[in-house]
């Protein structure tokens, strides 16, 4: 589903039949041209894949760059941090795309990187080969003061849960996005998810009544 912004009430503005495959693709929910685009599909199906290929496009043909959201600090540092590029660094998206220009993307102190490989296996990079940065919904004060330049796409993974949520997470959600763009208007956001909670604060918070009702390929469209 997406959320058009416009000055209007929230509303359903209708479904749209889209072709389903094994893998997600972008194609059809990039037509819509939201701000907001909230996509759920089965686990392991290319959500999070598909707009960390688009972001890495934008990357290598505008210099755009992109902010990857997750609820829990410790899934954006570390090991798990550094595993969310792995299945294009591991299938040569990152070299095909880039045209030969790198060999991966790789995670280094709250930021990801674009980098290219010596002769002995060492992982070259410097501040222009950044292309996006991490961000953790529980440690959200921690990044207010900080300037994300250039960052014209956010992909907030695994949005819902069958676990806790945050207490006022909605509102640390959209503190972390004013965080971001700051007074940026051409921002793009994805919320990606495995499961669907009709208890999930988002639902509520974005005017999103009719989740429940949606069948696999469809896109609904709110406009708020």
């Amino acid at each position: 589903m997406s959320t058009k912004k416009t000055k209007s009430k929230p509303k359903t503005q209708g479904n749209k039949q889209t072709k389903t495959s094994e893998y997600y693709s972008l194609k059809e929910i990039k037509k819509i041209k939201a701000v907001y685009n909230v996509i759920m599909r089965e686990r392991s199906n290319g959500k999070t894949y598909s707009v960390l290929e688009e972001s890495l496009t934008n990357f290598i043909a505008k210099g755009e760059r992109m902010a990857y959201v997750r609820r829990w600090q410790e899934d954006v540092i570390g090991r798990r941090a550094s595993n969310v590029w792995r299945g294009l660094n591991e299938n040569g998206a990152v070299k095909k795309i880039s045209k030969g220009k790198y060999d991966g993307v790789l995670y280094k102190s709250g930021a990801f990187y674009c980098y290219t490989e010596d002769e002995d296996g060492n992982k070259l990079y410097n501040d222009d080969d950044l292309i996006g940065f991490a961000f953790a919904l529980s440690a959200g004060e921690h990044d207010k003061s900080t300037s994300y330049p250039n960052v014209k796409t956010i992909l907030f993974d695994e949005f819902l849960t069958r676990g806790t949520y945050l207490p006022d997470e909605f509102m640390l959600f959209m503190n972390t996005v004013s965080t971001i763009v700051r007074r940026h208007q051409d921002v793009t956001i994805y919320m990606l998810a495995n499961t669907v909670n009709k208890f999930a604060p988002y639902f509520a918070e974005m005017g999103l009544k009719h989740v429940s009702q949606m069948t696999q390929g469809t896109i609904d469209v709110y406009t708020y």
